[in-house]
């Protein structure tokens, strides 16, 4: 039985175009429909062999750390999520008694509680039926810490240790490492709501919303219906008679479920299914945790305060992750993947320089206080740049006026020489590929300096 909101995949949400423009675009909707159907009826779980599995984020675990009971449950657990695979939707988190609590839909809800040692839940526990029947860790939990991890982790290319617990060994304590990430920040990343946040829409939600409905209408996103987006609102019903665009908007905005199946039927694009789109947002969300914290002084005597060490753990976990995703990659990243990564590692560096003042208590060291000495200006740690060396200057070339401003601002502001010069050598090498003509086919492997040549490309 189809979904009841297929129909809308294949309504115009803007005007009727002519009809050769709908004949033209008939065989690529045809054939991207059919790749998103594939793709979506795929659990995403997989047993590599008796000692591995691969989870939904494509992170592999290594079950040699296991003992024989446990890692039976875990192996008949994923075979049971390979025979009848199904979609997970976290709706949304919240925290409370020092407990962290996920609410996770399948057919039917279940809660996932993970906490401190002083509470019940010093590890995760399920509401669902395995745990009695001493089946740990269940599909939900080994799920959701497969997508916690996929977040605060950076990648790699031999499998992590799973725990008897469900989680790997590397995320450590589950509860103390999403405090240190903070949860709002998490839930954001994993596109559920945290509760307690403001009724007003989610900023993160709203920019996605746009850009999926930019994406489908082929319309740049700051162009995209401006009366919805400059002051976004649910509206108290969900139908807009005579708009059928605004009507999507809210229920996207709204419900979580067809969120979820707008994002789960449309292709990777520089827009949507972005996996550095996702982290330059993630990047805008840490440094506006910050921009709070100096706004507010009462911040300052908060546990885990959103300061300046909390903001550069962040965005250097985001350049780490941007790199993982280039070199450890299964498949030859595309063109548009590799300018999404180059536009959101620019976007940082460039976000950086604006914040070259002291905020904070004045008794902390300058490297607590400003955010661009700590990550720039104190000493050369190749911040950005030796990222942005692993990507051809080709693909690089949109971004040199912007990296010379940057070079420009840095240079006013103070900057170890030797990060200087890398940065002018950068430059010059994108400015000069332009001029040698040179040129580089959609998705060739040579797009990434040094990228495995035995990457398969991605189906």
């Amino acid at each position: 039985m189809s979904s009841p909101t297929e129909p809308l995949s294949k309504l115009s949400l803007g005007s009727m175009p002519p009809t050769t423009r709908l004949q033209s675009r008939r065989q690529r909707e045809a054939e991207e429909e059919s790749s998103s159907d594939s793709e979506s009826s795929d659990s995403g779980f997989d047993i590599e062999d008796s000692s591995a599995i691969t989870l939904p984020s494509r992170n592999k675990y290594s079950l040699d750390y296991l003992d024989e009971r446990t890692r039976q449950n875990v192996s008949r657990t994923v075979a049971k999520a390979i025979e009848t695979p199904s979609k997970f939707i976290l709706l949304r988190c919240q925290s409370r008694d020092q407990q962290f609590i996920f609410e996770i839909a399948e057919s039917v809800e279940y809660t996932i509680r993970t906490g401190t040692e002083n509470t019940d839940y010093d590890v995760p526990n399920c509401s669902c039926e395995c745990a009695e029947r001493g089946e740990s860790p269940c599909r939900h939990i080994l799920w959701l810490f497969d997508q916690i991890s996929n977040q605060v982790l950076v990648g790699q290319r031999s499998p992590l240790i799973l725990t008897q617990h469900g989680y790997s060994v590397e995320l450590g304590n589950p509860y103390y490492k999403i405090s240190s990430f903070h949860l709002d920040v998490l839930a954001d990343s994993l596109r559920c709501d945290a509760v307690g946040q403001s009724g007003d829409p989610n900023p993160r939600r709203v920019q996605e919303t746009r850009e999926i409905l930019a994406s489908l209408n082929e319309v740049p996103i700051d162009e995209y219906r401006p009366d919805l987006f400059n002051n976004p609102r649910k509206g108290r019903r969900v139908i807009k008679k005579g708009d059928l665009e605004q009507t999507v908007f809210r229920m996207l905005l709204r419900n979580d479920e067809f969120f979820q199946y707008f994002l789960s039927s449309m292709r990777a694009d520089e827009l949507v299914n972005n996996r550095f789109r996702s982290l330059q947002h993630r990047a805008d969300s840490a440094l506006a945790g910050l921009d709070q914290y100096a706004s507010d002084p009462s911040q300052q005597t908060i546990t885990m305060p959103k300061d300046v060490e909390w903001c550069s753990m962040h965005l250097t976990l985001i350049t780490q992750q941007i790199r993982s995703t280039i070199q450890n990659t299964d498949y030859s990243l595309e063109m548009w993947e590799l300018r999404a990564a180059a536009r959101a590692l620019v976007h940082v560096l460039g976000e950086i320089t604006k914040w070259n003042r002291d905020i904070g208590p004045g008794e902390l060291p300058k490297t607590q206080r400003n955010l661009y000495y700590r990550l720039i200006g104190d000493q050369d740690r190749n911040f950005v740049l030796e990222v942005l060396d692993t990507i051809i200057p080709e693909v690089l070339h949109p971004w040199a006026p912007e990296l010379g401003d940057i070079e420009d601002k840095i240079s006013r502001h103070g900057v170890p020489l030797s990060y200087l010069e890398r940065l002018r050598s950068l430059i010059t090498r994108i400015r000069s590929s332009r001029s040698a003509g040179t040129s580089l086919p959609t998705g060739s492997k040579r797009a990434v300096q040094g990228q495995d040549r035995g990457a398969k490309r991605r189906k």
